[in-house]
């Protein structure tokens, strides 16, 4: 009677179990990361009696969480990729509605600008027509210039979302490692037993921190060791290594990551190891899509200011002085890495703008030469020292002051100044020299020259201004249209895995509805053998009374 009672009572707690379990996963039906939970039962040891084996009931061995591995860690290296293509598409269409936009086009503005040149050339002893040409010169300065102000704000704000990402992935790994270490607890104290909410909590961080920064996840003694692609364990047990956003070796103006060293302290992480996630995204946007847009812009600022200065200062005004610079312009920085080891200085220059790249370079000393880096590329460049210790390639004269040490390196920066310093320096109509000789206010020969430069080739040796600008612009629409597709490509390859991801660890209310029904009869039908076990002990109980 106490086997029927107790293999009874054993079916009533399994399906209690089942139905609690049911419920546990309809009410989590909506909540984010979330994985699926089964009752597992087993039969209890059979017992022999009068030559049989007799069944003893049911246990409840574990409340399973359906999870796929392998599944997941493919959903989470398509999420890190997609959210790093993402990232880069979102940059880099502010630049494409930027430069596309036909309300502020600086094509229009230079287009403009050369129309008014004609209108000098056609009415050169005319003070107004010289003075308007003053005025569409300023529009065109200011136009050159919101233009590159808004790419500079891109670079600063990427500083501030590099410093924001660094801060949260930080605090997600100090949260998974104290997941970590409240897990092995748990499981301690229940002889092995998932604590399967902490577990799809601690899945949750790793998912966020993937789509931040790209991870890879492996397991020892049930902690979980999170990595970045590049190999460095950002959580390990219970342990962390926290990242850093730090002023960029090569560039001060520029914020990059590092890792803390307890030893070496702040260690810069080379950015190309740092290529998926969000963070990825905003370091290859910035690489190689922000600078690009940057020099080449700078570039067509630089070839139309240089080459209307060269023709206007070999004209006269109508006083009769020679010509002299029409626009300011900004010219060559240098930059030194910090972590250079002499106090050795360069300084650059122009020796013939015509040259000019739309790229910046790497100048470094190996010990014995100096070496040239085209970074537009990666690709070298010959550069030849001259009898006065100078460095030339691509129209610059580099000069080294001091002596350097092994692997003391700079960053030249031909062209990304040139709009911030660029300014109209002809203030007064009379200034402006359209004559080809002195005396002759009616003299319009300089002013045609002026005028013939919109339709010579400039930009690189063989694309007019407007040609050159037109590239810029056809250069962001395709790349902005390439990563576009393949955001779209990703994002199918992201919902395809999390479709694939959900079918084993997602809830199904269909399902769990037909489980409740199951689990409901099945708790009756136990209920029902106790109260026959119930009658059968009252029945024999009457008996012996």
């Amino acid at each position: 009677m106490s086997s029927l009672i107790n293999s009874a009572m054993s079916g009533l707690s399994a399906a209690q179990a089942a139905l609690n379990t049911t419920s546990s996963n309809i009410s989590n039906y909506n909540v984010a990361g979330y994985s699926r939970q089964t009752a597992v039962l087993n039969s209890l040891p059979s017992t022999l009696n009068g030559g049989n084996y007799y069944g003893n009931g049911v246990t409840i061995s574990s409340v399973h969480r359906e999870y796929d591995e392998f599944i997941t860690g493919q959903l989470r290296s398509a999420s890190a990729q997609n959210s790093g293509i993402t990232t880069q598409y979102n940059q880099i269409s502010n630049i494409d509605d930027l430069l596309s936009s036909s309300s502020n086009s600086l094509s229009t503005t230079l287009s403009d600008f050369f129309t008014n040149v004609q209108n000098v050339v056609s009415n050169a002893n005319d003070p107004s027509a010289r003075q308007t040409l003053l005025g569409k010169a300023e529009g065109l300065v200011n136009q050159f210039k919101v233009t590159d102000q808004y790419l500079r704000n891109m670079d600063a704000s990427i500083n501030t979302s590099i410093s924001s990402s660094v801060a949260q992935i930080n605090s997600y790994a100090s949260q998974i490692a104290g997941l970590n270490t409240q897990i092995g607890k748990l499981q301690a104290a229940g002889a092995g037993a998932d604590p399967n909410t902490l577990l799809d909590q601690r899945d949750a961080l790793v998912n966020k921190l993937n789509d931040l920064v790209g991870v890879s996840v492996s397991k020892q003694d049930g902690s979980y060791i999170v990595s970045m692609s590049n190999g460095l364990a950002l959580v390990n047990g219970a342990d962390t290594r926290q990242l850093v956003a730090m002023t960029a070796s090569n560039d001060p103006t520029r914020t990059t990551i590092g890792y803390v060293d307890k030893t070496a302290g702040n260690v810069e992480i080379p950015e190309s190891l740092v290529s998926t996630g969000s963070l990825g995204g905003l370091l290859k946007f910035r690489t190689e899509d922000l600078d690009s847009a940057r020099n080449k812009l700078n570039q067509l600022a630089l070839n139309f200011a240089d080459n209307f200065n060269t023709q206007h200062k070999a004209g006269f005004d109508s006083e009769g002085n020679a010509g002299t610079d029409f626009f300011a312009i900004g010219g060559p920085t240098v930059v030194g890495n910090s972590k250079n080891a002499s106090g050795v200085t360069l300084t650059a220059s122009w020796s013939d703008t015509s040259k000019a790249q739309a790229t910046d370079y790497k100048v470094s000393w190996d010990g014995s030469n100096w070496n040239v880096k085209r970074l537009s590329d990666n690709t070298s460049v010959s550069a030849s020292l001259d009898a006065n210790g100078q460095l030339n390639f691509d129209g610059l004269q580099v000069t080294p002051s001091g002596t350097p040490a092994a692997n003391d390196n700079f960053i030249v920066k031909p062209v990304s100044n040139a709009i911030v310093n660029m300014d109209v320096v002809v203030t007064n109509e009379a200034q402006v020299a359209a004559a080809g000789a002195a005396g002759g206010k009616s003299d319009n020969r300089n002013a045609q020259k002026l005028l013939d430069l919109q339709s010579k080739n400039l930009v690189n040796g063989n694309a007019t201004l407007a040609q050159g600008y037109a590239s810029l612009v056809s250069d962001i629409g395709n790349k902005t249209n390439t990563l576009k597709t393949t955001s779209e490509t990703q994002t199918n390859v992201v919902n395809q895995l999390t479709s694939r991801q959900q079918s084993v660890s997602g809830v199904n209310l269909d399902e769990e509805y037909v489980n409740l029904q199951r689990y409901q009869q099945y708790y009756m039908a136990n209920a029902q053998v106790l109260q026959t076990a119930s009658a059968i002990f009252d029945a024999l109980i009457s008996i012996r009374g």
